[in-house]
């Protein structure tokens, strides 16, 4: 559910670690939460969107045709350590929004229910929203839209402190993705 959210804030995490244990999570650019699909299951990955053609935390995506220069040992280094990084970011801000949807008084299922219903009029809750669970869900929308956005900023930050440009981060994140000995040589990284 909102790890659904914030999937949308590290991206190169869900590529990098797409076989990682269950704590690879990534996520790109993110939607505000009342734009974002929520989820109660985790993917293989800790909840980190299933499509690693997602680009960096506040970049754009980086064309999967762009022709794509020599990476080198260093930078691929960079982009392991950076993507370490993320996925740390990643997981605390997801225990950071589920409790900030329990502290609102919502279980994370009820809090989906409400979400889905306002994505989607025809979708109805199972149980009637009350006035108090109509609220609950505001304040919780918006401490989770402080959650991401501090998430991204560090995200952001952990990727230009190893050296990398956005630019290049998703380039490099795109190899990664397209060459599996390159994903593996990353997964090692990561683990070590």
């Amino acid at each position: 559910m909102m790890k659904s959210m914030l999937a949308t804030c590290s991206l190169l995490v869900v590529v990098a670690v797409s076989s990682l244990p269950v704590h690879a999570q990534t996520s790109p650019s993110k939607p505000a939460p009342t734009e974002k699909p929520a989820q109660t299951e985790k993917p293989a990955q800790t909840e980190k969107p299933a499509s690693p053609e997602k680009p960096a935390p506040g970049a754009s995506p980086a064309p999967a045709t762009a022709p794509q220069a020599k990476i080198s040992p260093d930078e691929l280094k960079k982009f392991a350590v950076a993507t370490k990084q993320l996925l740390t970011i990643v997981n605390d801000a997801e225990g950071q929004m589920v409790q900030a949807v329990q502290k609102q008084g919502l279980s994370e299922t009820r809090f989906n229910e409400i979400f889905q219903s306002k994505k989607n009029p025809t979708a109805k809750p199972a149980t009637q929203i009350t006035p108090k669970e109509e609220e609950s869900y505001k304040q919780a929308v918006s401490q989770l839209t402080q959650i991401q956005e501090a998430a991204r900023a560090k995200m952001d930050k952990a990727v230009q402190a190893q050296g990398l440009q956005m630019e290049r981060f998703n380039q490099i994140f795109v190899a990664v993705q397209n060459d599996p000995q390159l994903r593996q040589e990353v997964r090692k990284m990561i683990q070590n």
